[in-house]
Formats: structure tokens, C-alpha cells, sequence
């Protein structure tokens, strides 16, 4: 009879815990819940003092207590809620003692009954006085240890041997159930700390039901849309009756959630804000390749508003540079290049004007169309003024492809980086060649005329024709010789002197009869030597170069001079230059001025028909003064071919 009674009552515990357990199954209880329960009623079966649940985690490495049990006849007497609260914090680390004895000693497997006690597991004061033995019970999942119950009896209190055989058979069960639950928690707390995020997110995050009510408004949506949460969740068409109507009129289209079925990304759609501005949204759907839990369909999208905004202003700003750029081409020459200069846009007229391609002229430098007019102080100067972020303005001579000279008036202007700095330069040019040419001609003409008016002056024809007479009795064949000479340069006057260019040997034989009349009207105060080396048949340059220059070395250097002076012209070629060296032993340079008008006029002349030109003038070291001339073939050839006509 008696051995029926302990078993029934045997029976009896174990439906209890089954029953007990079939109930903590499901969604509808967590995992502190379920702690509870169990805790509660093996304290209540083994008529304990105190409960504790305590399960491993891994990322803390320790034991964490996440539930206790007091019987409610201790709870006034033995802490404060908020004490019991506090009891939740501790955790046991994986080394010492107490560790190894209660929660990871393999033979704990079963349940045991240990009659020690250590204040180690924080049991309340009131009561750890009267607390004499713990009873471990393993929680196991797949042979491993992942928590325990520990109960803790009163000073005297004994178990009775069958008790843990009675629990033993409902033991292996709470292992599944448990990490059940702690998965669920796990997943609900990666959800919720998911959410958080996407409430948080500095995007749009919305999410709708099936029947494309919003169940979801992020803090992006409030900000950008205007609504509040509370404004939108819930609501039957919010959709179709704010959002997407149109500004001045009902529903812009008609909502069919068809639309949505399939995922879809960077969708433009553009969304009625509360205070009636339309937003431009990127609108992304990627419910089917990422659902999540609770939402049908979900949203995440970009207010590109300020985007689009900008993107018009600068199609306007494009279409407004570019009707410039087309004008700008019509008529002007334009070059950009990086900022040491190297060419890296040319338009269609830079290539009209230079003759060059534009594969020809990319990638090199402006010297592919230096003329060799100007100076390298006119270059050091400009780019002296474009490098500290200035204009610069100015006339250019270039030189084309085929040769031939043509001006431009240039304006450079320099683009800056951030800090200021060029790192591009913009050059427009206009082509002013025939305002140049028309300029050069009455600038050749007017020298002409007063060239002409200089050397057919009365008084020059008077004292020559007086010095003549004189030698048409003492010696007639000079007289007759220097007719001749007389006749041959006015004839030049008349004939040459308006050309542009004219061959080398008939400017040296006009130059080399001035200097015999000059001769013969002083000979007994200048001398005369003439040398000219080399074959001249092919040079030119422009008339009246040489005779001006010898005149000067008369009226400035020997004419001041006290007894016989000396001029010199020697003339000879070295490669494809021409070098005139003129020279006195006068009195030398005493003021640039008295030369200035006459070297300037021939130096221009030089530059504008002829390549490398030079006019120099200086002291010479021995006294007096040294002209040296040096020029290289016709600019054009087109000069060239009129020579002689």
C-alpha cells in the first residue's frame, strides 16, 4: 500500500511538471516568464527559502542570473522590490570554485544535493542566515550544460531521495524549451534593435500592410513629408489621398498595389508634402529579396528634391553656357590649357587660323604657333601677370602652319582652384590681321613719303649737283659717275621705295651710292668701307634699311667729329640669316632719342616681314657706335614672289 502511495504521488509531480511545461510552450510566453514558472514551482515542490535561474552566455563568458523566486510569505520581510529587481545584474565568470562546482562540473549533469552554502550568490540577508543547502539542478541542451536552477533550502531541511528521481524524467525538457525561448528572445531583440534603426536611419523608411496601410513612418518620413507618425499609421488611402494627389487637384493616379508586387530600385516618384510642396523621392522596394516580419511591404527611399533642384538649375546654366560657347565660337579663337601651359581645347576657328588640327595642337604648347616677333620679356611679362590670377590683355603675331603671319588681340584670363591658384588659363582671341596689315601699309606709306620728301630735299639735290659741277672740269668722269649714282637712287625712290620687300643686292647698291656721294661731297673727312661676302641672290628686306642707318652714322658719329672719320658696312650670311654690321668711329652714343625714331621704324618693318629680326645699337669698344642688323627669310611667301615684279 505504501509503495502504490509513492508512486501515485510520483505520478502526480510528474504531471504536474508535463502539464506545467506543455503550457510554457508556444509564442505567447518568453523566456523570463517561463524561468519563472519553473523556478516557482520547483521552489514550491522542494519547499525552498529562494530560487535562482541562471543561463550561459557567450558573449559575456559567465553565468547570468535571469530570474529568482521568494515565496510571497518571505517577500516582505527579506528585500524591497527594488532589491529583488537588482538580483538580475549578476553574473558568475568562468573560473574559481563555485564555478566549476556549480556550473560547469560535467558531473553536475544530474541533479544534486550539495549541504554548503557561499554568500557568493547573493541571496538576501535576511535570509542567507537561515540558509543551510543548494540544490543544483542542471539545465542541459545537446549534453551541454547551458544554465541551472539553484535552490536554496532552510538550515535542516532534507529532500527526500525520491524527489530527484521524480524530476529527472521532465529535466531533459527544459533544455530544448529554454534555448527555444532564449532564440526567440535573441530574434526579437535583433528585431527590435532593427527597428530602432530604421526609425532612426537618416532615410526614408516606410512600410505598408495588405491593404497598403502604413505600419511603419520613420523619423526620415516625419522630417521630409512633414506628417507625424501618428498622422499617417493606420490610416485607410493615406497614400492615395495625400501623398499622391496632385497640388491643385484630387489623387494625381490611382494606386493599384499591383504596381508593388515585384521589387524595384531608384524609382523617381514624386510625393505631396503636408504643407502642399512637392518631394522628389528615390523610392526603393525590396520586400520579396528581404522581407521582414510584420510588414507586407516595405520602402526605403531619398529626398533627391534639393538634387533635382540643383540638376535644373544647372541644365539651365549648361543651356545659357552653352548658346555662349556657340556664339563665342562664331566669331572668337579659344583655347583652354592647364596651367603650364599645355593645350587641352581648341575650338574649330583656332584651327581655321593656324592651319593646324586640333590632334596637331593637343598636347602641345603656344610655341606651335610662335612668330618669333616678340620678345622674351613680352612672354616672361604675361605669364608673370597670369600666374598671380590676373588678366592679361594684349596684341599677338602668331605664325600659322603654312608660314604665313596673322595677329590676334588676345584676353587670358585665369582659372582658380579653391585656394585661389590658377590651374587652367582661358584664351579668346580675334583676329586682327587686316586691321594690322591696313595699319602697317599707312604707317609704310607715310615713311615712304617721308623718306621720299627726305632724300629729294632741295638742299641734299642742291649741294650734291654744286659738288658735281665742281668735278665736271677738274675730273668729268667722276662727275659723269656720280650722275649715274645720283640718277640710280632717285630712281629707287621712285621705284622701290613703295615695294615691301625688295632683293638684298639692290637695297646694298642704293646704301653703297649714298655712302659714295657722301664721299665725294667730304672726302677729306669720311672714309668708306663696304664688304659683302656670300651669295645674296635669295635674301630680301624691306627698302631703304641700310641707307638710314649709314645716314645716322654720319649726321651722329663723324659729323661732330674732329678730323677724317670712318663708316663700315659689312654683310655676310650664316645659315639662313643674314647679319649687317654697320659701324663709325665717331663720338659714339651719347642719347638713345637722336636714334630712337629711325631703329624703331626699321626694327617694326624687320619684324613684320621677315623671321628673327633684330636691330641693335652700342657703343663700339674702340669708339664710335656699331649697328648690327640680323633678319631670315620672308614671313610670307607670297612677299617672296612679288620681289622683282
Amino acid at each position: 500500500m505504501e509503495e502504490t502511495q509513492k508512486e501515485l504521488n510520483r505520478l502526480r509531480n510528474v504531471v504536474d511538471c508535463l502539464e506545467m511545461l506543455s503550457g510554457l510552450y508556444g509564442k505567447a510566453v518568453d523566456l523570463e516568464e517561463a524561468l519563472s514558472k519553473i523556478l516557482e514551482r520547483l521552489s514550491q515542490v522542494a519547499n525552498c527559502l529562494y530560487g535562482q535561474a541562471w543561463l550561459f552566455d557567450e558573449y559575456a563568458n559567465s553565468f547570468l542570473l535571469e530570474a529568482v523566486f521568494l515565496p510571497d510569505r518571505l517577500v516582505s520581510s527579506s528585500r524591497s522590490p527594488q532589491e529583488k529587481n537588482n538580483d538580475t545584474s549578476l553574473k558568475i565568470a568562468p573560473n574559481g570554485l563555485v564555478y566549476d562546482r556549480f556550473f560547469r562540473n560535467q558531473n553536475n549533469a544530474t541533479i544534486e544535493w550539495n549541504v554548503s552554502f557561499s554568500q557568493t550568490f547573493s541571496v538576501p540577508s535576511p535570509l542567507a542566515a537561515r540558509i543551510g543547502s543548494i540544490l543544483n539542478i542542471p539545465i542541459i541542451d545537446g549534453g551541454e550544460i547551458i544554465g541551472t536552477f539553484l535552490l536554496f533550502l532552510e538550515t535542516g531541511s532534507e529532500l527526500k531521495e525520491e524527489f530527484a528521481e521524480q524530476l529527472s524524467c521532465v529535466t531533459r525538457h527544459w533544455g530544448g524549451l529554454i534555448s527555444e525561448k532564449r532564440l526567440r528572445r535573441s530574434l526579437q531583440e535583433s528585431e527590435g534593435r532593427m527597428r530602432k534603426v530604421l526609425e532612426n536611419m537618416p532615410i526614408l523608411f516606410m512600410a505598408v500592410d495588405s491593404s497598403f496601410r502604413l505600419v511603419s513612418w520613420n523619423h526620415e518620413c516625419e522630417r521630409v513629408m512633414g506628417y507625424s507618425e501618428k498622422e499617417v499609421l493606420g490610416r485607410e488611402d493615406f497614400l492615395q489621398e495625400k501623398l499622391l494627389r496632385g497640388p491643385n487637384s484630387g489623387p494625381s493616379m490611382k494606386m493599384d498595389s499591383k504596381i508593388f508586387d515585384s521589387d524595384f530600385k531608384n524609382w523617381e516618384l514624386e510625393l505631396i508634402a503636408k504643407d502642399g510642396k512637392t518631394k522628389t523621392i528615390f523610392l526603393s522596394n525590396l520586400s520579396s529579396e528581404f522581407p521582414l516580419p510584420g510588414w507586407e511591404k516595405w520602402f526605403v527611399g531619398v529626398d533627391i528634391t534639393h538634387t533635382k533642384e540643383i540638376e535644373r538649375e544647372l541644365k539651365g546654366s549648361l543651356k545659357e553656357l552653352s548658346d555662349f560657347q556657340t556664339a563665342l565660337n562664331a566669331v572668337s579663337i579659344v583655347a583652354f590649357t592647364d596651367r603650364a601651359g599645355t593645350i587641352i581645347y581648341v575650338n574649330q576657328n583656332f584651327c581655321n587660323i593656324s592651319g593646324y588640327s586640333r590632334d596637331e595642337l593637343l598636347g602641345q604648347n603656344h610655341r606651335i604657333i610662335n612668330s618669333g616677333y616678340h620678345s622674351k620679356e613680352f612672354f616672361k611679362d604675361l605669364w608673370k601677370t597670369i600666374s598671380k590670377g590676373k588678366i592679361w590683355k594684349g596684341e599677338i603675331k602668331n605664325k600659322a602652319k603654312d608660314g604665313r603671319f596673322y595677329w590676334v588681340d588676345t584676353t587670358i584670363s585665369p582659372i582658380l582652384d579653391e585656394n585661389g591658384k590658377p590651374y587652367q588659363y582661358l584664351a579668346i582671341r580675334n583676329d586682327i590681321t587686316e586691321r594690322k596689315e591696313t595699319e602697317e601699309k599707312a604707317r609704310h606709306a607715310e615713311n615712304n613719303l617721308k623718306t621720299l620728301q627726305d632724300r629729294m630735299s632741295p638742299h641734299f639735290l642742291f649741294n650734291t649737283l654744286s659738288i658735281i659741277h665742281s668735278y665736271l672740269q677738274t675730273n668729268p668722269e667722276l662727275a659723269d659717275s656720280a650722275i649715274l649714282m645720283l640718277a640710280d637712287n632717285y630712281r629707287f625712290l621712285t621705284d622701290q621705295a613703295v615695294k615691301q620687300l625688295v632683293p638684298f643686292d639692290v637695297e646694298w647698291e642704293f646704301m653703297e651710292n649714298y655712302l659714295q656721294l657722301l664721299k665725294l661731297r667730304f672726302s677729306d673727312f669720311i672714309d668708306v668701307k663696304v664688304e659683302k661676302i656670300g651669295n645674296f641672290s635669295k635674301c630680301q628686306l624691306p627698302p631703304l634699311t641700310l641707307q638710314p642707318i649709314v645716314e645716322n652714322s654720319y649726321l651722329h658719329g663723324l659729323r661732330n667729329k674732329k678730323g677724317k672719320g670712318t663708316i663700315s658696312v659689312h654683310a655676310f650670311i650664316e645659315g639662313t640669316k643674314t647679319h649687317i654690321v654697320i659701324r663709325d668711329d665717331g663720338v659714339g652714343i651719347k642719347s638713345d632719342a637722336i636714334h630712337s625714331r629711325t631703329l624703331t621704324n626699321i626694327s617694326d618693318r624687320l619684324k613684320f616681314y621677315l623671321y628673327e629680326s633684330e636691330v641693335k645699337i652700342e657703343n663700339h669698344p674702340e669708339g664710335g657706335a656699331v649697328v648690327t642688323v640680323t633678319f631670315d627669310k620672308p614671313n610670307n611667301e607670297k612677299l617672296s614672289d612679288s620681289i622683282g615684279k
